[in-house]
């Protein structure tokens, strides 16, 4: 056939069709010729200088463009230095993670912790009742941080930033998860200066109120069960009493002295206050008050997925094992 007809039957330009066959007949393939391209604007020596100097700490990782040029002595734009780290050296400008920072002893303790508890089925943590407190503020912000990382180092120390454990702000509530069921939402006491609860509050309105109810309903649905609370000050004193006196009727628990400090990847409930959050950040119009953001909070609450606690509650054997793989680091949940 002539090139014309091919042209005809493979809507290809004539012209190219002769350069394909031409190519074919003098290199037997129709590969695009090897092309050398433009040379490198930063050689390979200086692509590992800059590696190294994003790596060196906690500051450089947070480095803007310009500081990392300038460092590395490379004459190249923004643009070009942040081509080279993302495709070169396979770095990404991610956002800053936030996780609790952990002391050495800490780590210890979460380990051990982990450890004990890992040989534990899902049907084993479905007894277990999670309680927490969580804080929340109308038009509440948070400033962006960015990092240069790889993706495996998602939740590596110098990757992430440190979570404030905030007190009262507008409002603050207490609740409890188990696999299956959720407590009431209990709106704690408001505080001159955003004061923090005390353990006598905390026996009243929480451990000989909601929390005992809740104890006493799984106890007669599914036997001996769990309770676990977390390290907080108004948790001791009157409360460490208060559960002495409950163990007599069968209470079974984790509180301060027992629950690993700084874990909220160990409390689930912590990932169901994210998706609290979540919900009412979702709202058209946004809490502008107290009273609207109460009602937000107790409407939400009644309209969570059981499906997200119970999946929730079935991940807890994986977070032991991330726990342990971690030496007792922070994890991703």
């Amino acid at each position: 056939m002539k090139y014309t007809e091919i042209e005809r039957e493979t809507t290809v330009n004539a012209n190219t069709c002769q350069k394909i066959f031409t190519r074919w007949k003098e290199t037997g393939t129709c590969a695009d010729a090897h092309r050398e391209g433009a040379p490198k604007k930063i050689d390979d020596h200086t692509i590992r200088r800059i590696k190294k100097y994003i790596c060196t700490d906690r500051e450089t990782r947070r480095a803007p463009l310009q500081d990392i040029t300038e460092r590395v002595d490379a004459n190249v734009c923004n643009k070009t230095m942040r081509k080279v780290i993302e495709k070169e050296i396979g770095m990404g400008y991610r956002i800053e993670r936030k996780r609790c920072w952990l002391s050495k002893e800490q780590k210890a303790k979460r380990l051990s912790w982990a450890k004990k508890y890992k040989d534990w089925t899902v049907e084993d943590w479905k007894k277990v009742c999670f309680t927490d407190e969580m804080g929340m503020q109308t038009g509440s912000n948070g400033k962006r941080v960015y990092v240069w990382r790889y993706p495996e180092e998602e939740y590596d120390e110098d990757c992430t930033g440190a979570t404030v454990i905030q007190g009262f702000e507008k409002v603050k509530v207490w609740g409890c998860m188990r696999f299956g069921k959720l407590s009431k939402l209990i709106f704690l006491p408001e505080h001159k200066g955003q004061g923090k609860l005390n353990a006598e509050e905390y026996c009243e309105v929480i451990l000989n109120g909601e929390m005992y109810d809740f104890w006493q309903a799984s106890k007669l649905e599914l036997g001996d069960v769990y309770m676990m609370e977390d390290g907080a000050p108004y948790h001791k004193g009157k409360a460490t009493k208060r559960r002495q006196e409950l163990e007599k009727e069968g209470w079974k628990g984790w509180g301060p002295g027992t629950w690993p400090s700084n874990s909220p990847d160990l409390n689930p409930i912590e990932n169901l206050w994210h998706i609290l959050r979540g919900n009412i950040r979702k709202h058209k119009h946004q809490p502008k008050n107290r009273k609207e953001l109460v009602a937000a909070l107790q409407e939400e609450w009644e309209k969570l997925d059981m499906k997200h606690v119970e999946s929730l509650i079935e991940s807890m054997p994986r977070r032991l094992q991330a726990v342990i793989k971690a030496k007792g680091g922070a994890t991703k949940y």
